[in-house]
């Protein structure tokens, strides 16, 4: 981020965006299996889950000397503090207390496992392709200038 005003502008939006859809995804949940209402504690520790997402987020990727570390190294560091947090909030929210808790809480895991792979795969099959032909070209473009 450029400046503190950029980070804050960033946190407004990302917080609206984020806390307006999970609260949506919510009350459609709610509908889906018959209950009438949403609780404000429920509602603050989605605040709060949302509040932690966005600040890790930020700081994970939008921040000069995370992005001069890279793509993975962030998404690692974003995984690392932002997943234990997510796991107390869905406990405490009460999300995964059914019967069949030991099925969601795997389902869940393999969700987080499966999308980092997917990021990996992206990072190191398609991106590094595209670094070598954006390198290449530069190459290419600064030999003709030199001519």
């Amino acid at each position: 981020m450029r400046s503190t005003k950029d980070f804050l502008i960033y946190f407004r939006n990302a917080m609206s965006f984020v806390f307006a859809w999970l609260v949506i995804c919510s009350v459609i949940l709610n509908i889906v299996l018959g209950s009438k209402s949403i609780s404000i504690a429920f509602l603050i520790k989605l605040f709060v889950l949302c509040l932690w997402g966005v600040i890790t987020f930020g700081i994970c990727f939008l921040t000069k000397k995370m992005q001069k570390r890279g793509f993975i190294f962030s998404l690692t560091l974003f995984y690392v503090l932002f997943i234990p947090v997510e796991v107390l909030m869905f406990y405490l929210m009460g999300m995964f207390s059914t019967k069949g808790n030991i099925i969601v809480w795997s389902i869940f895991g393999a969700i987080v496992v499966l999308t980092y792979i997917i990021c990996l795969v992206i990072e190191f099959f398609v991106l590094k392709k595209r670094e070598a032909v954006y390198t290449e070209k530069v190459l290419e473009f600064k030999a003709k200038s030199a001519e």
